[in-house]
């Protein structure tokens, strides 16, 4: 476990970047279906005249909500589109730059690895350290991935199963991205940027059938995990693998007053199966400082 505290705690007072308010007011539009799905976005030079901000300011905040998968890739002379898949589903880092927003934010996670969420995480803390966004006054962050010993059972290589090259690279991947998760937080405490900082990682000897966001303690995200056939290269070998994937839209979901009993009842279910798990089976997953 590493745990960081500072005495300058911070508040969440601090003036929201402009680009954001921009975003937030397009996003809560795409969110009520105007535009809808594949609908353009009006022209810059109409936002810029509905904000009563300058072109850099638009673009930031439309490049904000492409980051979010809420908009189409930019093609050059056409204007933005809402993407079609906004009605499916956002991407983690939608909910993660959420999260952010609160003064306490909590993540528990279970995922085959950490690759998505530290992609997420490490873009909010970038923003941080720009001063884009405000500071949360405290982070706490517990994942449970994969061990790095038992020999699961995907990746596995199609025309060779004995072959452990696949599995070892599962574990490189699980190792790096936990790494790196680690790391974009704890710097953060160090820098005195976020008043309270802990960042806990341990393993299971399994491999999940889905991953699971438990997110501030009121919104849970699943994302369940089936078996592809696809090709990786390894050794400078290109080999073909039967492995676990998972996609990377998440529906909306309801949370806080606002959630049915139902739903509630399902989050503090698997609340409480993490914490079973983490306090009795898990183990703490190695990681170099």
């Amino acid at each position: 476990m590493t745990t960081h505290s500072t005495g300058a705690d911070r508040d969440d007072a601090g003036e929201t970047p402009r680009y954001r308010l921009v975003a937030d007011a397009l996003r809560q539009d795409i969110q009520n279906g105007v535009p809808a799905p594949g609908e353009a976005l009006p022209k810059q030079e109409q936002l810029m005249r509905r904000f009563r901000c300058g072109r850099g300011t638009v673009q930031k905040a439309l490049q904000l909500l492409r980051d979010e998968g809420l908009l189409e890739e930019g093609v050059p002379g056409r204007g933005a589109r809402v993407a079609r898949q906004a009605a499916i589903g956002r991407p983690l880092v939608y909910y993660i730059s959420r999260a952010f927003e609160a003064p306490h934010v909590s993540l528990d996670v279970w995922s085959l690895h950490t690759e998505e969420l530290s992609r997420a995480v490490q873009q909010q803390a970038e923003l941080i350290r720009l001063g884009d966004r405000p500071a949360p006054q405290s982070v706490r962050v517990r994942v449970l991935v994969p061990d790095l010993d038992t020999h699961h059972p995907y990746p596995r290589h199609l025309d060779d199963p004995s072959d452990l090259r696949p599995l070892r690279r599962l574990r490189r991947v699980i190792r790096m991205y936990t790494e790196a998760l680690h790391h974009s937080l704890t710097q953060l405490a160090e820098e005195g940027t976020v008043g309270s900082v802990s960042v806990e990682i341990r393993s299971l000897p399994t491999v999940p059938g889905e991953k699971r966001y438990l997110i501030n303690g009121s919104q849970m995200l699943t994302g369940y995990y089936f078996l592809r056939r696809t090709r990786i290269l390894v050794d400078a070998e290109s080999i073909e693998v039967l492995e676990l994937h998972s996609d990377t839209l998440f529906p909306a979901t309801l949370e806080g007053n606002g959630a049915r009993s139902v739903e509630r009842a399902e989050f503090q279910q698997v609340q409480a199966w993490f914490d079973s798990r983490w306090e009795m089976v898990a183990t703490a997953l190695p990681l170099d400082e």
